[in-house]
């Protein structure tokens, strides 16, 4: 009886504690992850088979050896692929795990997943901007980054959407993509989370933030306005991030079985612009990529993007609405207006400039996604415009497209995010 009613009484500390969070920008869900309306579109068959057959704890299999044992050898590369998306971290407590969405203005919305130990201890706040098609219903490729965050470094943590979601895409009516328009949101979301009265104050110590791939993009233009706006941001650390779209997309609208491939996932994560853009989806003949191994989708979808996403989805005039005394670094509220395409609109670099948060980026030799020539290498062989004296660069010599908790041992991946965050 009494084991009930104490119980009872947290449960009802913990629903208070959520619902303390909403706010007119921020709508708190009582669901956690998988739960309530699920936004998803990834073959469910394909999730459980590597749920049933792969799901891992990397924690359990840590082996602690003197002299310390770094490296974990996985079999081959289709386990070390899978392992990575399959680790086990359960998120679907609504207790500690609630999805949200971000209401930026009324035609703009923004989904993520709120991770929080407790409303009382206050803990560093980690925002962590998913990686393609990343969806919070499905938390593959970020699992590990959730786990590490949550379990292993006692913080709390928002995960932020792709634009590429299902999620995303099926709620909104206006697509977009990449750094400018994920780095303003995440700025926004930011302000947000920072207000005067915020109900997150009291039970964060800090704000940290994190990108991973196409994630990372944004993660540049949230510290440049940031550092703009009050550095609110304590650190930053990216992962394989994506720092040239158009050289990297152009990569791979090359001819070819990984090109096609990519493209095909693409159309199939995608599928709502077949409802959104028939005419110019069905014109591009996609499915002769099945035969010829020609990409299709991906650059119609880029094409269309070039010639009607030339400002981002969130305005200047929209920004400084929601962001009272708005300071711009110079130039950039010039270019937001002025871009002559999607690719120049994103193309931001010669204005990234003064930023001073430290920021660490990793990235590792065998990345088939954000191929490294066209992105880290052109930082580390100082060819890449923009001001990164504030960065950090760590190049690793294992992991596919940075998937490390199959070939390193989870303390040293814990260490390695830890040090990257500086916590």
């Amino acid at each position: 009886m009494i084991v009930t009613v104490f119980y009872t009484e947290m449960t009802r500390a913990d629903e208070m504690g959520w619902s303390q969070l909403s706010s007119d920008q921020i709508e708190i869900q009582k669901f956690a992850s998988g739960e309530g309306e699920v936004l998803s579109n990834y073959p469910s068959l394909v999730q459980s088979l590597m749920v049933t057959f792969w799901n891992w704890d990397p924690q359990k299999e840590l082996k602690k050896t003197t002299p310390r044992v770094i490296e974990r050898e996985p079999f081959n590369v289709l386990q070390e692929t899978i392992q990575n998306l399959v680790i086990h971290f359960d998120v679907t407590d609504s207790t500690h795990f609630r999805k949200a969405w971000f209401h930026l203005k009324p035609d703009l919305k923004v989904r993520g997943l709120f991770g929080f130990h407790d409303f009382k201890k206050k803990r560093p706040l980690i925002i962590l901007r998913m990686g393609i098609h990343g969806n919070v219903d499905e938390l593959l490729a970020e699992r590990y980054l959730a786990k590490i965050i949550y379990e292993d470094l006692d913080a709390n943590f928002l995960l932020l959407e792709s634009l590429t979601s299902f999620a995303f895409l099926s709620q909104n009516k206006n697509i977009s993509f990449g750094g400018i328009d994920e780095g303003l949101q995440t700025f926004v979301i930011l302000k947000e989370l920072n207000r005067a009265l915020s109900p997150f104050l009291p039970i964060t110590a800090s704000f940290h933030l994190m990108g991973l791939s196409m994630g990372g993009h944004g993660t540049f233009v949230t510290a440049l306005l940031d550092q703009f706006n009050g550095r609110k941001i304590k650190s930053i650390l990216n992962l394989c991030p994506l720092i040239n779209l158009e050289k990297t997309f152009d990569y791979h609208a090359r001819d070819g079985f990984g090109p096609a491939f990519i493209d095909l996932w693409n159309a199939r994560r995608m599928n709502r612009l077949f409802d959104m853009y028939p005419k110019e989806i069905s014109g591009s003949q996609w499915w002769m990529t099945l035969f010829d191994l020609k990409p299709r989708f991906t650059p119609a979808v880029l094409q269309i993007l070039n010639s009607q996403r030339k400002t981002p989805l969130l305005s200047v005039d929209d920004i400084e609405k929601i962001v009272p005394g708005m300071k711009w670094p110079k130039g950039f509220a010039e270019h937001l207006k002025n871009s002559k395409s999607f690719y120049d609109l994103n193309n931001f670099w010669s204005l990234y400039q003064g930023v001073k948060t430290p920021m660490g980026l990793i990235s590792t030799p065998h990345d088939p996604l954000v191929t490294n020539e066209f992105n880290a290498d052109m930082i580390t062989k100082k060819t890449q415009p923009g001001d990164f004296s504030s960065l950090k660069m760590h190049v690793f010599d294992r992991g596919i497209h940075c998937g490390f908790a199959p070939v390193y041992q989870w303390d040293y991946v814990v260490d390695l995010v830890k040090d990257g965050l500086g916590l």
